[in-house]
């Protein structure tokens, strides 16, 4: 509990964390969506040819502060030691022990909430509902739901059970770790667009039962967890995973809660030959992830290079960095979802747009038939503006997005 109790200490600020990442901030930030400028992939279907201005994902952190030189270890080929990483999960496929734990969690918070409390939490599971959500700051998108800072220590203990049993360790600290970032953000002043540590919100679609389809959503700034349960099964799809700063220093310990989504991606395209490379790098550039908030039901055309033209080693180290976003939930039933992954790799596309040497901004994105993964440094000049120290990322289930699939 210590690093989610730190997160939501935001009345008294995580003074003891100091910040450790370029924070390169406009003096605005625009509720429009990206300001970089750039294009998405022409071979996208159903859904827009790029991020650009208008775009949904919208700007990822607030105006002000001054740049400070970024952290070493963002640069490293190596995860810092406060950094999470995917393991291989421990638990058995197809059990129903998590998504019970899901459920009992779910009603032992609700238990802790007064009428009116219980009427801000919940909601009817449509459509519309579900795509609320957004990894702008408060005060550019309108959430729903019931804020952490609003809720009494109980009620907060209730909900970090909620994610410690969705989610598996790992995924459990990404989220901590995340939120924590954004109270480092906030701590460095700048335009007050109300974020921070504390300011993420907990929704519940749909009635929480053993048997029906229900989603629990969990997020804000840089941050989207939506968890459905139907029964024993579970999917995260989709889930928004950013940072800004990308990187600090807690307590002395080096932070970095994306870290194996990026290291592995780099040792991904380093150990392609040259062939290989060319097909997976693209031609038209990319910055910033397309399938982001208010893109559900949309995809996008497979690019890249196929995994089917890999040496097992290559093969390997793509499995290696798919797990860093199905890891996140907990082990049960992230087992079933990598075994799908390892099964489908050879119809597996991986595409890159940027530098090949880690310590640049990139683009990735990676295809199969039951996931679609994208991730994107925020590059060039306003709002968007950090580099490696600001990150947006996307995993979604193509047919599956929020349960669709789950009970079929």
């Amino acid at each position: 509990m210590r690093h989610l109790s730190a997160s939501w200490m935001r009345s008294t600020g995580p003074r003891h964390l100091v910040l450790a990442a370029v924070l390169v901030l406009a003096t605005g930030c625009s509720p429009e969506g990206s300001e970089t400028g750039t294009t998405g992939s022409p071979a996208a279907t159903g859904s827009p040819t790029g991020p650009g201005p208008g775009d949904g994902t919208g700007p990822g952190g607030p105006g002000g502060g001054e740049a400070m030189p970024t952290p070493g270890f963002l640069s490293s080929p190596d995860c810092p030691a406060g950094s999470t990483a995917a393991a291989t999960p421990s638990g058995a496929a197809g059990t129903d022990r998590a998504a019970a734990a899901v459920l009992a969690a779910t009603q032992a918070f609700l238990g802790t909430l007064d009428a009116e409390q219980k009427t801000a939490v919940a909601a009817e599971r449509s459509q519309a509902n579900l795509s609320q959500w957004s990894n702008l700051p408060d005060q550019l998108f309108k959430r729903a739901g019931l804020r952490m800072d609003k809720l009494n220590s109980d009620q907060q203990t209730a909900v970090a059970k909620i994610l410690q049993a969705a989610l598996s360790e790992q995924g459990y600290r990404q989220v901590t770790q995340i939120t924590t970032a954004d109270g480092v953000l906030a701590d460095q002043g700048g335009m007050n667009l109300d974020f921070g540590a504390d300011h993420y919100w907990i929704r519940i679609l749909g009635t929480p039962s053993a048997s029906e389809t229900w989603t629990l959503q969990y997020g804000g700034h840089h941050l989207a967890v939506n968890a459905t349960m139907a029964g024993n099964t579970m999917t995260l799809a989709p889930t928004f995973w950013g940072a800004q700063p990308a990187g600090y220093t807690e307590a002395s310990t080096e932070v970095e809660p994306l870290c194996g989504e990026t290291v592995k991606a780099f040792k991904l395209i380093g150990a392609l030959d040259e062939t290989q490379r060319k097909a997976a790098v693209l031609t038209t550039p990319v910055t910033e992830i397309v399938l982001g908030a208010g893109k559900d039901g949309k995809t996008l055309a497979a690019e890249g290079v196929k995994a089917s033209t890999f040496t097992a080693e290559q093969k390997t180290l793509l499995l290696d960095l798919v797990s860093e976003w199905i890891t996140p939930l907990n082990a049960e039933q992230a087992t079933a979802k990598l075994k799908a992954a390892q099964d489908n790799l050879d119809a597996t596309t991986f595409a890159w747009y940027g530098a090949t040497e880690i310590g640049n901004p990139i683009y990735y994105r990676i295809q199969g038939p039951t996931f679609t993964i994208e991730f994107a440094h925020q590059q060039g000049g306003g709002a968007n503006a950090g580099g490696i120290t600001h990150i947006h990322s996307i995993y979604r289930e193509p047919g599956n997005d929020y349960g669709a699939e789950l009970g079929s």
